[in-house]
């Protein structure tokens, strides 16, 4: 093939990545749409592809010399990451990560119904029928539990290093909650129809002891956060395994693409509140703090984040992409 066969059947996609470019040229890159984006990126590709085909059989040649160019440009726009890192670190916080939060709600609300939904019909269940708990609460809790004690007693000297595995083992769970989109939510769902079985259960089962309210005070102070956190990282799970199910106008691929990318801001952004949360359940969950000290805690950490969450980055103009 002649270079210039392959110029006039190369020369439309060459031309529309041209376009694109002139528009992110500028640090405009937030008019372009997501699908422009990834068609960016695809072309990008190609262009490369096309460049070593051109340095190979036509080295020297114009149409070697215009890739060339056209690569790097492509490069320069999709990799840059020039800028002060605070100044990166702030728009994430303060823009990205509540704007994408927001913009998930339909899968927050439906991995929240997931977990809370099958707790409050196996509280009832178990509350009323407690022998239905040896099916869904570990044996040992409830050997604890007949005998009117709690797990929840966590020696004072145990409480900081506690923390530590508290918080990984958190992390841990929702990652997996995340990590089970990529398989078409089943395992995301599954896990939160089970977690929530579990946590509705004990309570059930405390409940007909009547060791619901120690059980309740130990929970509330840090369980704002974590089970807030597990339902988001869940709602990420499900997003990205709704875009498998229902890709829409764009390929399962770009649309998996477009999809981890917000999952991914979500559970990356909000799992350091795990790790307060676990701190907040080694040291003062199981304190003999009076508990309004403990509502207070955990009402006043589920406003702060439910505040940053909803409102924050609501005024500000958006200088990022999307």
């Amino acid at each position: 093939m002649r270079s210039e066969e392959f110029i006039a059947r190369r020369r439309d996609e060459w031309e529309r990545l041209e376009a694109l470019l002139h528009v992110a040229a500028a640090g405009r890159m937030s008019p372009l749409r997501p699908g422009e984006v990834l068609t960016l990126a695809a072309l990008y590709r190609r262009a490369t592809a096309d460049l070593a085909r051109a340095q190979r059989d036509w080295p020297g040649e114009p149409v070697q010399r215009y890739l060339n160019g056209l690569v790097a440009r492509g490069h320069a726009a999709l990799y840059r990451q020039g800028g002060n890192v605070l100044r990166r670190i702030r728009t994430f916080y303060v823009q990205t990560l509540p704007r994408t939060y927001r913009k998930s709600w339909p899968f927050v609300a439906a991995a929240a119904t997931l977990l809370f939904g099958p707790a409050l019909v196996a509280f009832i269940a178990v509350a009323v029928q407690p022998d239905l708990a040896y099916g869904l609460v570990p044996l040992g809790d409830i050997r604890l539990i007949h005998l009117h004690k709690l797990w929840t007693d966590i020696p004072e000297d145990q409480r900081a290093g506690l923390s530590g595995v508290i918080f990984t083992h958190n992390i841990g769970v929702a990652i997996l909650a995340f990590a089970g989109g990529i398989l078409f939510t089943l395992p995301t769902i599954y896990l939160l129809i089970f977690n929530g079985i579990s946590f509705g259960a004990v309570f059930g089962l405390t409940q007909d002891y009547g060791m619901s309210g120690g059980l309740g005070q130990f929970v509330v102070g840090h369980g704002v956060l974590e089970l807030s956190i597990i339902v988001a990282a869940g709602a990420a799970g499900l997003k990205m395994g709704w875009s498998l199910i229902a890709p829409g106008r764009y390929s399962r691929r770009d649309a998996l693409l477009l999809a981890a990318r917000d999952a991914f801001t979500i559970l990356m952004g909000l799992a350091p509140v795990l790790v307060v949360a676990g701190i907040i359940e080694g040291n003062i969950s199981p304190s003999d703090i009076a508990w309004p000290f403990h509502v207070a805690v955990g009402v006043g950490t589920g406003v702060l984040l439910y505040w940053y969450l909803l409102f924050t980055g609501r005024g500000e103009r958006r200088t990022g992409a999307p």
